[in-house]
């Protein structure tokens, strides 16, 4: 009998040890769980000139350490703001993503229709392109140098099934106001070739 005793004894201690360490543990998982903040994330892809809504973005809880002044906060409200770099889907926004409209020049979607041939390959939504004025030199005359009618502008939309058949290629543009007469003369005479700026 005093066998059995002894042996519940010792698995007593053994027994309050396991239940400390286990208070312990759900203590540390409580801790841990409530580091870090609430931080604005993309729910889309958003190209720039884009005005945030709603629905492109979402707060998740994040732990981004001596990162998390780079970041907006669930205090920041971004929606209304402008994208100035693309921002990816699950991509945590960065102070530097975005801008208030007022910092930034109107600009306005403008619909432009170039021949297949003269459409740089590759492009992508969101990046920045330069568009040049050419004319095609005929009966004999001198030819016109190349003219860069404008540098930088954003591609906002691109259909890309009327490149595939070898038709003209439609595509929209982000252009500050003050240039679109210009860019819309461009396409009276002439055509127009897009050139990608980065490659």
């Amino acid at each position: 009998m005093s066998h059995k005793k002894d042996f519940s004894r010792s698995r007593t201690p053994l027994a309050l040890t396991l239940i400390g360490a286990s208070f312990l543990s759900a203590f540390a998982l409580t801790f841990l769980s409530q580091r870090g903040g609430d931080y604005w994330v993309a729910t889309a892809s958003m190209a720039p000139g884009h005005q945030i809504v709603s629905g492109d973005i979402h707060r998740e809880r994040l732990d981004l350490g001596s990162n998390a002044s780079l970041y907006l906060s669930s205090i920041d409200d971004p929606r209304g703001l402008v994208v100035v770099t693309k921002i990816e889907a699950g991509e945590i926004l960065n102070n530097q993503d975005v801008n208030s409209t007022s910092n930034l020049p109107a600009a306005s979607a403008v619909p432009v229709s170039i021949r297949s041939v003269d459409l740089a390959a590759g492009i992508q939504v969101g990046e920045a392109l330069d568009i040049y004025w050419v004319i095609d030199s005929q009966n004999g005359e001198l030819p016109v140098q190349p003219v860069l009618i404008l540098g930088g502008v954003i591609l906002l939309n691109f259909d890309q099934s009327s490149k595939n058949f070898g038709t003209d290629a439609a595509l929209t543009v982000s252009v500050e106001e003050t240039q679109v007469l210009r860019l819309l003369t461009a396409t009276t005479h002439g055509r127009l070739v897009i050139v990608r700026s980065h490659v």
